[in-house]
């Protein structure tokens, strides 16, 4: 088991049941992992908020299990399409690719979401257009900081941006065994 990400060794001694903070300290140290049991409940916290475990209290202990089959978000899956384009631009395309999709200025907190860093090729987005776009995603509930910087894109990438819809499509109504293999990278001239 040494050599595996902590996160992996955790997951895999969870079990389905789940185990309490304890429990999963001894079974650790069985496998010659020593964590103070503070540090540990601070890491198994940290999973648990980033939607990887999930934690239950029966009394007297907090017990935490793996999460099952977590949907994952746009943001998520725009941000893995552009990163499979390209490692270097990947923040530029998904910056590109949600204010596309959603026409409004996107925030920092949405680029985070997808796993990209800050794009070169962007715009600051101040005034009633950025007041909107913020009503609008605290309405539908999502966390965006007050001071949130947002962004529109100054470069295109309409080419990568048809690229991920595309891919978005296919998968979502199993469409790859209908796609021609030999063909399945989509180019502007052929739309």
């Amino acid at each position: 088991m040494l050599g595996k990400p902590l996160k992996d060794i955790i997951i895999e001694l969870l079990g389905k049941d789940g185990r309490s903070i304890n429990d999963l300290s001894k079974e650790l140290e069985k496998v010659g992992i020593k964590k103070h049991r503070l540090i540990l409940t601070g890491y198994l916290q940290a999973l648990a908020d980033m939607g990887i475990l999930r934690e239950r209290i029966i009394k007297p202990a907090r017990v935490f299990s793996v999460q099952q089959s977590k949907k994952r978000s746009i943001y998520e899956i725009i941000g893995e399409k552009a990163r499979m384009i390209s490692e270097e631009r990947a923040s530029d395309i998904t910056l590109y690719t949600l204010y596309k999709l959603f026409k409004r200025p996107i925030f920092m907190r949405e680029l985070e979401k997808c796993g990209v860093g800050m794009p070169y090729h962007k715009e600051k987005v101040y005034g009633e257009e950025r007041k909107k776009a913020l009503q609008q995603l605290l309405q539908k509930g999502m966390n965006i900081p007050k001071n949130n910087s947002a962004y529109q894109p100054t470069q295109s990438y309409e080419e990568e941006y048809l690229q991920i819809l595309w891919d978005l499509v296919v998968e979502a109504y199993n469409l790859k065994g209908y796609v021609n293999k030999e063909k399945h990278q989509m180019k502007l001239e052929s739309l």
